[in-house]
């Protein structure tokens, strides 16, 4: 009996701590790992909507991380929101802009960046007004089609819609759905429109074809090639799991058109074929937030797709049945899908390592120095016990949180709750910098949990350092092993990294009005830099507009690693050789003297430029701009302050110039640093 009892004892801890144990999935927070959990994914709103529900559900955006709204304007199906909105005649257009602009000035708010759709054919161009389809026809005048495209880009400028997108026409190669023309009649829309829309507003970003199916992407790239037309992005639309074919059709239309700056959006995605997007199908269903975070990978593994809208933020109304919206249109509650999205928004954007061991659950996970979080998700139908182990965390104590969105938590559709609860809240002590969570993960649910430390800043700050105009983005290999550099509007963060690429170099443009005089940045860096060529090093570069519209004046920032003999140039900018280099001690903590710098006829315009080249692989920069102090340099008055030598280098307030910079003309007493209109002696 006792050795019964003592083998009864051994198979209990046995079956306790192995039969039994959860999955294991470990967080290693100390372990950078690609891709950034950046936050691109958008969302897409049908003009089959009220204003009832605009104002109801607009400012719930706010509780998202969302970046990028995507609106259908829809011109010409005059039963719909905010039309009709353009009357008159040729000689005298006349428009209603009171309606979109309610709905886009409240949604840029919260989604700094619009993609406006503009189509279809208004009536006054309709061959045939008097039947609800004429909106598909071929507009009977192109040339007012022209001018009609031209002041709404007059317009979106005067009511600052900047750094923003307009795609000319939706699903256009959707027989019968959208537009009754040929593959020829469309590239004729867009030749009439995009150039106008370039001309009278050359801020915001034009192109097409907002495509269904993506055989008209090649077509329109070559078009526009052997025209000589604007086209700063393709764009096309997936409903279904598999988006991939959209992105090759895109990305070898644009490898041919020759533009590495032309950007490619997937405006409209849902992972659903359109049985599943009907009212009580699982796009309703707690499963939808596992359908999103089981989506978000593969789209964050593409750094040169620019933004994904999806589809859709509030149900579209009226005639359509489809159930797609992450709000319901006649409640306004919010869905497991909205829920997801709150979830994704409450991750720090620089990923970490996340393993999974034991079983099948998949995930992802992201830091900082304040915050730890991970989330899991289940696509199988049987409940997994999980143990989520986070190591190397960075802090001692802090705030634990753990949600689950599953049939019985967090899903409107399955509890009739609308309430976001989190199923933990506690405050904990990390020992030996790590913490284990154990719990459930449900039938086709998700688990979340998150550390904030005690003294935490926001995740996602609202930055205001003057009006962003116009991203400007690289893309010389489109493939998701090559260098990138990707721009956050809302936190003015740029993140770049080398990827796989030894040798190749991350870039990214911030064009911008009314900056304050000093701008400070803050980086950080992740992975060893090595420099292999004379283009090695990293850089920030500010160029600056005349009052003729001309970029006439550059200054580069830079570490002593920064090579004279340096023979890369910016695609764009003054271009040439930096008029000023300025060597500074840490490119991780420094503040720009913008106003130091400007020229004469300045007309309040700057680019600001990131890059990093050849530094070898898997090296990550980060930089975040904010508003910056005068430095030392700044006080000091005199037309001939002597500043002593004290190395190789001349030490100027704590700023470091190398003598054979272009700032430095040798004088007879000794080099002059030439500050705005002063002039300081350095010996």
């Amino acid at each position: 009996m006792k050795r019964i009892s003592l083998f009864l004892i051994i198979w209990t801890i046995f079956a306790q701590n192995y039969l039994h144990a959860g999955i294991k999935v470990t967080v290693n927070s100390a372990k950078w790992v690609e891709f950034p959990l950046v936050k691109k994914i958008g969302v897409y709103q049908t003009p089959l909507v009220s204003r009832e529900w605009i104002t109801r559900d607009v400012p719930k955006l706010n509780e998202l991380e969302v970046r990028s709204m995507r609106y259908e304007m829809a011109c010409g199906k005059d039963d719909l929101y905010g039309q009709p909105c353009v009357y008159g005649s040729a000689d005298k257009l006349t428009f209603a802009y009171t309606d979109i602009d309610y709905f886009l000035t409240l949604t840029k708010k919260y989604a700094p960046v619009l993609v406006i759709s503009q189509g279809y054919t208004p009536t006054i161009l309709q061959s045939r007004p008097t039947e609800w389809s004429g909106f598909m026809d071929m507009p009977t005048d192109l040339d007012t089609w022209g001018k009609i495209n031209g002041r709404f880009a007059s317009h979106w400028k005067s009511k600052g819609y900047h750094n923003s997108y307009v795609e000319i026409w939706n699903e256009p190669d959707l027989t019968n759905g959208f537009f009754t023309g040929t593959l020829e009649d469309y590239l004729r829309i867009y030749e009439y429109a995009a150039t106008p829309v370039n001309t009278n507003n050359g801020d915001i970003k034009v192109g097409g074809p907002s495509g269904a199916f993506n055989g008209w992407h090649q077509p329109l790239a070559d078009y526009a090639k052997a025209k000589g037309l604007p086209l700063d992005f393709l764009s096309g639309h997936a409903y279904g799991p598999d988006y991939s074919w959209q992105l090759t059709s895109m990305r070898a239309a644009l490898n041919s058109f020759g533009n590495n700056q032309a950007e490619m959006l997937l405006t409209e995605y849902a992972p659903y074929v359109p049985a599943d997007y009907q009212a009580d199908g699982p796009v309703e269903k707690a499963e939808s937030a596992m359908t999103f975070f089981n989506a978000l990978p593969g789209m964050l593994e593409c750094p040169d797709l620019t933004y994904v809208n999806w589809a859709q933020y509030i149900d579209p109304g009226f005639f359509v049945g489809d159930k797609l919206g992450m709000i319901d249109r006649d409640s306004g509650s919010r869905k497991a899908l909205f829920n997801a999205f709150r979830l994704y928004g409450l991750m720090p954007d620089d990923r970490r390592q996340l393993t999974v061991s034991g079983g099948n659950l998949s995930g992802l996970a992201s830091g900082n120095d304040n915050c730890i979080a991970a989330v899991v998700w289940n696509t199988e139908t049987t409940e997994k016990d999980v143990d989520l182990t986070l190591i190397n965390i960075p802090f001692e104590n802090g705030k634990l949180e753990a949600y689950h969105i599953d049939e019985t938590h967090n899903s409107w559709y399955e509890t009739r709750r609308g309430s976001f609860t989190p199923s933990r809240s506690e405050e904990v002590t990390i020992s030996n910098h790590r913490l284990t969570v154990s719990d459930v993960v449900r039938s086709k649910g998700v688990f979340f949990v998150r550390i904030l430390s005690d003294d935490a800043d926001p995740l996602f700050p609202t930055v205001k350092l003057g009006t962003i105009m116009r991203t400007r983005y690289w893309f010389p290999k489109r493939t998701s092993e090559a260098s990138y550099a990707i721009f956050d509007p809302k936190t003015w963060t740029v993140r770049m990294s080398s990827n796989k690429e030894s040798t190749g170099r991350a870039l990214i443009g911030i064009e911008v009005e009314k900056m304050p005089d000093y701008l400070h940045v803050q980086g950080e860096r992740n992975g060893l830099v090595r420099t292999s060529t004379a283009n090695s090093g990293l850089s920030i570069q500010v160029d600056f507009q005349d009052k003729a519209g001309e970029y006439v004046h550059s200054v580069l920032f830079c570490s002593d690693s920064y090579s004279a003999s340096r023979t890369r140039r910016l695609p764009w900018g003054k271009a040439g050789v930096a008029d000023e280099i300025v060597q500074v001690e840490d490119l991780n903590d420094f503040t720009i003297d913008l106003a130091s710098h400007r020229p004469e006829s300045f007309s309040g315009r700057v680019i600001i430029t990131c890059d990093m080249e050849a530094v070898g692989a898997n090296v990550k920069q980060n930089f975040q701009f904010s508003k910056g102090e005068p430095t030392e340099i700044s006080s000091i008055h005199n037309e001939a302050s002597i500043i002593h030598r004290t190395s190789a280098v001349y030490d100027l307030s704590g700023r470091r110039f190398n003598t054979s910079s272009p700032l430095f003309n040798k004088g007879g007493g000794g080099a002059i640093f030439i500050c705005g209109k002063k002039k300081y002696m350095i010996k």
